[in-house]
């Protein structure tokens, strides 16, 4: 197994940034660099222009990301272009028409549903999951022992029956 390449800051900065604004995630940058991720995780901690690199990378990456998602949720219009051509009897190649058009693609429901699930979270507007608390007096009973789908079949069986005692 050849040595573990030294951190060199004008090589490997460069490199990671590289690397990581193309969407790559540590194993890969790791592998890239023949070195183990624990090396490179020691090489964020210890070297702030490497983790700096690193980071100014990925957030180029997800920016990238996030504006496709972003324009995905909103529909968008593309131009297309589709050229018909013919051959001659010699086998050249040569353009007859160039036909464009315009396309609009219209949102997607799931990056629709992605987008605000994700961003509304701190709201919860959005939220696919949903938070019950249950409170009030019921005598003698320990519900701390209860486990989460015990509790939530509790407030359901509660909520069907309107807090009625005599089923």
């Amino acid at each position: 197994m050849p040595p573990t390449p030294k951190y060199n800051p004008e090589y490997h900065d460069d490199w990671a940034w590289s690397l990581a604004s193309k969407g790559a995630i540590d194993d890969e940058i790791a592998e890239a660099f023949g070195i183990s991720v624990r090396t490179l995780h020691r090489w964020k901690q210890e070297y702030p222009s490497f983790l700096q690199a690193l980071t100014v990378g990925k957030e180029a990456a997800d920016a990238k990301i996030e504006k496709s998602l972003y324009k995905r949720a909103l529909g968008y219009d593309v131009k297309e272009k589709e050229t018909l051509v013919e051959t001659d009897k010699d086998g050249n190649v040569r353009p007859v028409k160039v036909k464009e058009s315009a396309k609009h693609v219209p949102p997607d429901t799931m990056a629709i549903m992605y987008w605000l699930n994700n961003r509304c979270k701190h709201t919860g507007e959005w939220a696919q999951t949903q938070k019950i608390e249950l409170s009030g007096n019921v005598g003698n009973v320990d519900l701390s022992k209860l486990s989460e789908e015990e509790l939530q079949a509790l407030a359901a069986y509660a909520v069907e029956h309107n807090g009625d005692s005599d089923d």
